[in-house]
Order: C-alpha cells, then sequence, then structure tokens
C-alpha cells in the first residue's frame, strides 16, 4: 500500500478542480484512465477519484499520471516490487 500511499499524498496536495486527466499504467503495458468533465463538481470528482483509486491494481502498478487543465503533468514511476 505504500504506491497507494504516496499517490494519495500528491493527489492531496493538487486542487482536485484543475485535474483534467489521470493514468495508472501496470507493469504489463495495461492501463487505466481517468478524466473530468470542466463541469463536475469537487464532490463528484472525490467520489469518482475514490472508486477508481479503489480499483486499481496496485502491485502491478508501474506508472501513475496526472495531468492538469493548465498543461502541467505529473509522473511517478514505481520498480517492479
Amino acid at each position: 500500500m505504500l504506491k497507494r500511499s504516496l499517490v494519495e499524498s500528491i493527489l492531496s496536495l493538487l486542487d482536485i478542480e484543475t485535474i483534467k486527466k489521470i493514468k495508472a499504467e501496470y507493469f504489463n503495458g495495461k492501463e487505466t484512465k481517468l478524466s473530468f468533465e470542466v463541469a463536475q463538481s469537487p464532490i463528484e470528482r472525490e467520489v469518482m477519484l475514490s472508486a477508481w483509486l479503489d480499483s486499481i491494481k496496485w502491485r502491478a502498478l508501474a506508472e501513475f499520471k496526472i495531468e492538469l487543465y493548465d498543461g502541467t503533468s505529473y509522473k511517478i514511476k514505481f520498480g517492479d516490487d
């Protein structure tokens, strides 16, 4: 759960209304994405984000990317545990 804790810590530093999309990429090359619409409320975004984070296979996670509406992006790369 260290991967999830790190990801959640970084997400907590960002204003959820500035996040455009998030992508989780696994060691096998598969990926899962979460995108937000500009008009979505912060509460709706939090609910979607929480459910999406629960669906991630954290042990197999290789990379996590966050893209903001202003074009800023963040990437976290994980080693193979």
